[in-house]
């Protein structure tokens, strides 16, 4: 696997997406406020299995964006999914930070290439409190642009499958749009195209950003270790968005996100299991439109949330018992296979039949670890949403 740095872009300009149909993606990117610089990419589809983007930078003079449907009523429009909603449902397995070590402390925390998604809480035993108060104290709405120096500029792409656009302009004139978005209602409408959906993720690996990032507390993982920051082998992306942004459906490498401020919305499916989407829209676009139309995950026969804990205990059970046999990593090869194999606790396919995704609405102090190329999108919740995402290089052994 390639070192995490590489991985890091390929979040963005690089990520693997198949859309199912071939040809040169028609990439727009234009801008209403300022002159700005732009990237455009030409995203050439593979049939059914993915894409690669090559870049190129210009100077473009203000012109109007892209007509879409989201000038119609939208102030009074009623949607179907509510990002402001306290209840989203949540059926990934979650487990306190304590609990994590308790399982797997002797290699740091979560496994190499670790199978399911995971969502990993803080309790009263976690030992990094106080540094993660100073990381939200420095990331508050306020705060965020004194850490970097005046008239610092940020690098935002657009919120489609691809990412396939970017913008240049000042950190404080960025937050500015966060904020008074749509009539100063700080949100992203479902029906706006991803070219008129700008996003602070992916492009924070600066030197200004690096020296801000250090500042981060790296996740509790096997791969997250002070020698891989040292080496460069862990990513780190800082992203900011308001409500309802969020990047459209992609996959990459494996990896935690952790919201600083705010709430984040997560869904995903595995590897075989491609949802259908329109890569031109941003993520809420899917919710609003697709996801209404599947069928709830727990009420497919013999799939609930038990049998999804039974899953991760079972790969507890086995991780246990391969490190009690001298560490051999084919035993833990033959137990995750074993526990993908298991009738008892195979995860029957969505996707392409029909079901919703795994998800969870990620609090501020929780994180995610998403899996190696697991399907996902993502949707913000609040106003100022804030998150920072780890990109590790995972591999057996």
């Amino acid at each position: 696997m390639q070192l995490a740095a590489a991985n890091k872009e390929s979040c963005h300009s690089n990520v693997s997406n198949s859309d199912g149909a071939g040809g040169t993606n028609d990439c727009r990117a234009q801008d209403t406020t300022t002159t700005t610089t732009i990237t455009t990419a030409n995203a050439v589809n593979s049939a059914g299995d993915g894409s690669s983007c090559t870049s190129s930078t210009q100077t473009t003079e203000t012109k109007p964006l892209k007509n879409s449907d989201n000038k119609r009523n939208n102030k009074e429009q009623k949607w179907k999914w509510d990002p402001n909603s306290k209840s989203h449902p949540c059926n990934i397995h979650r487990i306190s930070h304590s609990e994590l070590l308790r399982l797997y402390g002797d290699v740091g925390g979560v496994p190499n290439l670790y199978p399911y998604p995971l969502v990993i809480y803080n309790d009263s035993n976690d030992n990094n409190k106080e540094k993660s108060a100073e990381f939200i104290n420095r990331t508050t709405l306020e705060n965020l642009p004194s850490n970097f120096p005046p008239n610092f500029h940020v690098t935002l792409t657009g919120s489609d499958s691809l990412s396939s656009h970017r913008r240049t302009i000042p950190l404080t004139q960025y937050l500015h749009e966060v904020i008074s978005a749509n009539n100063n209602t700080g949100q992203t409408l479902p029906n706006q195209l991803g070219n008129e959906t700008w996003y602070l993720f992916g492009e924070t690996f600066s030197n200004e950003w690096d020296v801000f990032l250090h500042h981060y507390t790296l996740p509790s993982c096997q791969s997250c270790t002070p020698v891989h920051r040292l080496e460069n082998k862990v990513a780190l992306s800082f992203g900011v968005g308001n409500v309802g942004s969020g990047v459209q459906w992609h996959l990459h490498g494996p990896g935690f996100s952790e919201t600083i401020h705010g709430r984040k919305h997560w869904v995903l499916y595995p590897p075989d299991e491609r949802p259908e989407y329109d890569l031109d829209y941003a993520s809420r676009h899917w919710m609003e439109n697709a996801y209404p139309t599947l069928e709830d995950w727990n009420k497919d026969e013999g799939v609930d949330s038990d049998m999804e804990k039974k899953k991760h205990d079972e790969f507890a059970r086995g991780w246990k018992k391969k490190r009690g046999n001298n560490g051999s990593m084919q035993r833990e090869k033959r137990m995750r296979k074993l526990s993908n194999d298991d009738d008892d606790v195979r995860v029957t396919e969505r996707g392409s039949s029909g079901k919703k995704p795994w998800e969870c609405t990620i609090h501020r102090g929780e994180m995610i670890y998403f899996p190696d190329q697991w399907h996902h999108a993502t949707i913000n919740l609040e106003k100022y949403t804030v998150f920072v995402s780890s990109f590790t290089t995972e591999h057996e052994g």
